[in-house]
């Protein structure tokens, strides 16, 4: 499982890049523009910074600027925290299970197993069986698979704003992907200043369409759960 330590180093999380991001915030334009090469990502979003030096753009800079702060909350939070994928992860299963019955609950378990999930949480629980399933998830080799591939080949790239950019874009976009299609999720992520560290897991959530709890049938909550364990 990855741990907050992994993830910033990888992302290269460090006072040099605070700074970089700093003087690309006070509006150092020429220095901003000056260091963009090498990834086409980056440098888009560093090309749209041009856009603060003319009016009609104002709402783009300051969309801009809104994912920057967000992203620097989120990566600087690292430190201290428990294992943030950990807590995504928690966070997602916690609103599957929210408010499901005993009864419910067993259906679940019933239908996880004959889904050749076997997870043993103890107890007929909410809490008992969201552990379980953290647990299974974290340690799978699918989450594993996504995560590396999220970082690959960033963390060289990372010693430039280019890179640091490209981190950032990557991170807007699936938070934006992810309010759009999963409003509830993406404000309980934002409320623990993670949802620009979404992209790190967004393809495995991903492959779960938004349910609606109320409406959900426990076997689509059991198989939901499925596919972020595989």
């Amino acid at each position: 499982m990855y741990t907050n330590s992994a993830i910033a180093a990888k992302m290269e999380a460090d006072k040099r890049l605070a700074l970089m991001l700093e003087h690309a915030l006070a509006g150092v334009r020429d220095e901003v523009l000056k260091q963009g090469q090498n990834l086409e990502t980056g440098m888009t979003r560093l090309a749209f910074y041009t856009s603060c030096f003319t009016q009609n753009y104002q709402d783009v800079c300051a969309k801009q600027k809104k994912e920057d702060i967000r992203f620097a909350l989120n990566i600087y939070g690292l430190i201290g925290k428990r294992s943030v994928i950990e807590r995504m992860i928690r966070i997602y299963v916690d609103l599957l299970l929210q408010n499901l019955t005993p009864e419910r609950l067993r259906r679940v378990e019933r239908a996880l197993f004959k889904l050749g999930a076997g997870l043993a949480s103890g107890s007929l629980t909410n809490q008992a069986l969201a552990s379980a399933i953290t647990a299974a998830a974290c340690y799978s080799f699918g989450l594993t698979t996504t995560i590396d591939r999220a970082l690959l080949k960033r963390s060289t790239l990372a010693l430039t704003l280019t890179g640091w950019y490209a981190y950032v874009q990557k991170a807007a976009d699936a938070a934006d992907r992810l309010k759009q299609q999963n409003g509830m999720y993406y404000h309980a992520l934002y409320a623990e200043e993670l949802e620009m560290l979404y992209f790190l897991i967004e393809p495995v959530i991903s492959r779960n369409p938004s349910l609606n709890r109320i409406m959900s049938s426990d076997d689509e909550i059991a198989a939901a759960i499925n596919r972020i364990i595989r």
